[in-house]
């Protein structure tokens, strides 16, 4: 998103930061709230609605598996996940036009479409369609599934690794610092907005869920 909007690497840095913190607080604060306190009972006790819950308002892959694990339904919750990644690249998309329309107005040059936007989805409908046909293309001599194992096991760990470490490496905390605590502030509010906006989410569906 942040070649989208012209965001400074200080301001990435910045951002990175509080999905790792505020996201590291609601991975070991959900199963308590879950399990310990009042919430558990709008949700029914139903961890589909918990999944619902946590792969909606968590912020991070790695964080969802870890507070969905506490209760032993990672698998759901990542599907809930997988479909709020793929909304990444409408928000892409959106971003892209709202800055390239503000740029055509003040006259300057006209932001294009990042790439990554258009791969995202090539690979996102690409890998759909192999987990989808992957017996009959199996048949064709091509065995998707012990490929896609090893993908997602180590190369893809490996690369995910590589992206957040370079993107580290690009920021300085004394550059972060000057931004002041307010982006922090706004930070912690949106994730405690975004962990109430699923919570109510999950809310609304738990009648229509089977009881797990």
């Amino acid at each position: 998103m942040a070649p989208c909007i012209e965001a400074k690497k200080e301001e990435t840095g910045l951002a990175l930061s509080c999905i790792t913190l505020f996201g590291l607080l609601a991975m070991f604060s959900h199963p308590f709230l879950y399990t310990s306190t009042v919430v558990g009972d709008p949700l029914g006790h139903n961890l589909n609605a918990y999944a619902i819950w946590v792969g909606t308002g968590v912020h991070e892959t790695a964080q969802v598996i870890a507070a969905a694990g506490a209760l032993g339904v990672e698998g759901n919750a990542l599907l809930v996940k997988s479909i709020r990644i793929f909304m990444i690249d409408p928000m892409i998309l959106l971003a892209t036009y709202m800055i390239a329309r503000k740029a055509n107005l003040s006259g300057r040059r006209r932001t294009t479409l990042p790439a990554y936007g258009v791969v995202f989805v090539a690979l996102s409908v690409c890998g759909a369609f192999l987990d989808i046909y992957a017996p009959q293309i199996a048949l064709l001599g091509f065995d998707w599934l012990p490929l896609k194992t090893v993908l997602s096991k180590v190369v893809f760990k490996f690369l995910l690794g590589l992206c957040l470490a370079g993107e580290g490496f690009k920021v300085k905390l004394s550059q972060i610092a000057k931004l002041g605590i307010k982006p922090f502030a706004i930070g912690a509010f949106v994730a405690l907005l975004a962990g109430i906006i699923a919570l109510v989410l999950a809310i609304l569906v738990t009648p229509f869920l089977p009881v797990l």
